[in-house]
């Protein structure tokens, strides 16, 4: 199986040396306060070191557009200085007196969802609380989470509350890192992920392919000796040989479901430690892992939702937010 060394979540895109170690690239955790946020910021710190990977907690804050109750805001008011007091005592919160020095954090002035979105450029995993309100401005709400997830260039890991449990404690829990596939480059990159983080977690992993009926094409009846249900069999076999190879690890098992991918893998990740999605499948099977499918999933599913892009679709955001970057006027960063 992966060692993880050339896993998805662990690529660099920084140039080396021929001498020069690799870099790791963070992950990196939205916070604002909320207790969402604050859930995502206690787990994404037990998760970093499983990765190996340092971590990074980033406060995005903007001043209000107008005053309170049609007053002015107060004279002298900082609202920068607020976030940073407010970043200093949620990392006391979760690490104390003593942080480690794999930590850092970030104050970033600008809108919460493209901020985070750009900082993924260069992180190897974003962590987000989702559907909570509250907080500074209410920076992670339900809605932010899931434009991070439709726009970050790095997989993108949403979670909800305090309930989620996914770096659990206990030696004997046998929950599922579920991951859905269709034969698609995202869903491919989804199952090599999955599979890195099942490995990493102690975790079996479920491989779920779903498929349903289609009525007919252009008006006429389908061929009676075409079985949807066997090409679905075939084209999860051909995925999980893809990365696996002929044969499937002890810990990995495979189920082709009837039915819409969004209900489907729902259901089969309710009692599941993670459900791995790709963010987009495009000439898969049957295009069943559409955008679509995972925003549904994205917002319903009860356990911890990791969103992974394919490969060309982060080398795209890459270049996206790279010209981007290159037309707009620098903003303010204050970094410790």
């Amino acid at each position: 199986m992966n060692s993880g060394t050339d896993s998805p979540v662990r690529t660099a895109t920084t140039p080396m040396t021929a001498t020069s170690e690799p870099p790791t690239m963070p992950v990196v955790v939205g916070v604002d306060g909320s207790e969402a946020s604050m859930a995502a910021f206690r787990t994404a710190a037990r998760l970093a070191p499983v990765l190996d990977a340092p971590l990074r907690a980033v406060l995005v804050w903007q001043f209000p557009n107008v005053g309170y109750a049609g007053y002015p805001t107060v004279a002298g008011w900082a609202p920068d200085a607020d976030a940073q007091e407010l970043l200093r005592a949620i990392t006391t919160e979760v690490f104390g007196d003593a942080t480690p020095d794999w930590f850092s954090t970030e104050l970033v002035m600008g809108t919460p969802a493209q901020v985070l979105a750009e900082v993924g450029t260069t992180a190897q995993l974003l962590v987000t609380g989702g559907h909570e309100h509250g907080g500074l401005a209410g920076i992670m709400l339900g809605s932010v989470s899931e434009a991070i997830a439709r726009h970050a260039p790095c997989p993108v890991l949403v979670l909800r509350g305090d309930d989620h449990d996914l770096m659990t404690t206990d030696g004997d829990d046998r929950r599922p890192v579920v991951v859905g596939v269709d034969g698609s480059v995202a869903s491919l990159d989804a199952l090599r992920l999955a599979a890195d983080f099942a490995e990493r977690l102690g975790a079996p992993l479920r491989v779920v392919l779903a498929w349903h009926e289609p009525i007919s094409f252009s008006g006429y009846p389908l061929a009676l000796a075409w079985s949807p249900r066997e090409d679905a069999r075939t084209a999860l076999t051909t995925c999980t040989a893809e990365v696996f190879g002929p044969e499937l690890p002890a810990h990995v098992s495979t189920e082709v479901i009837e039915g819409r991918a969004a209900p489907v893998l729902i259901n089969a990740a309710r009692d599941a430690r993670l459900l791995v999605m790709g963010a987009r499948g495009r000439d898969g099977f049957a295009g069943l892992m559409l955008g679509s499918a995972t925003e549904a999933c994205v917002r319903h599913a009860a356990a911890p939702i990791l969103v992974v892009p394919d490969r060309q679709t982060r080398i795209g955001r890459l270049a996206d937010s790279t010209d981007t970057a290159q037309d707009a006027d620098p903003v303010g960063v204050d970094e410790s």
